[in-house]
């Protein structure tokens, strides 16, 4: 059974994409910092007969990441999709944003992904193929000067993408983001089912000849 695994587990993106997968046969892998939401989102797929299991992590902290990610791998088995879908959303404008907040923010937003690739990356190795999935947003080019980290977020994040896909390609590792342009929700312009089929999409990609391999898609 292949696995997805889902940093920044909860409704909206990733609870349509863990569907989307669970139904399609996966295992489903959860990471996200409460324990009660968490448990409550896994145990809806179980319900739904989607093989899930999860960890509480923090994607800001590298050991607490890594830590729930092993734990998921040692139940589930190797991944072969990862979805990091994790965002700050803080509310401070430029003059009100301390340093440390914007650290705080970039590596919960950005660098945690960097984290995450790596605890799953020798699975991936060993099977030659794999696909790296990240939520982006279109903050990266038209910042919100009231969340002013989150734009800086979503830069980092589509640079370490770029970076990751050019270093992993010969590997057989897939490496995409969706920069989203747009709300998202069932009552929005974007609807978290078209995410969830975009992503379905990339994976289905990883399959195919590497020079058709998208790594940074807009919807």
């Amino acid at each position: 059974m292949p696995n997805l695994l889902v940093v920044g587990a909860g409704p909206g993106i990733s609870g349509a994409t863990a569907r989307r997968f669970g139904h399609e046969g996966y295992g489903v892998g959860l990471v996200a910092r409460r324990e009660d939401a968490l448990a409550r989102h896994g145990d809806e797929l179980r319900a739904e007969g989607i093989r899930t299991d999860w960890a509480t992590g923090q994607s800001g902290d590298p050991a607490s990441l890594t830590a729930a990610i092993t734990r998921l791998i040692e139940v589930l088995g190797s991944v072969d999709v990862l979805l990091y879908n994790v965002s700050v959303g803080r509310s401070a404008t430029v003059p009100d944003l301390a340093p440390e907040d914007l650290l705080a923010d970039v590596a919960a937003g950005a660098v945690g992904l960097q984290t995450a690739l790596r605890a799953v990356l020798p699975g991936m190795r060993a099977r030659g193929s794999g696909t790296v999935l990240a939520t982006g947003g279109g903050t990266a080019d038209k910042p919100i000067v009231s969340m002013a980290s989150l734009g800086v977020q979503k830069a980092a994040l589509r640079a370490l993408v770029q970076v990751q896909a050019a270093g992993l390609a010969a590997e057989g590792v897939h490496v995409a983001t969706v920069t989203i342009r747009g709300l998202v929700g069932d009552d929005k312009s974007v609807h978290p089912d078209r995410v969830a089929g975009l992503y379905a999409d990339l994976v289905a990609e990883t399959a195919g000849p590497r020079e058709n391999w998208r790594t940074v898609v807009d919807l």
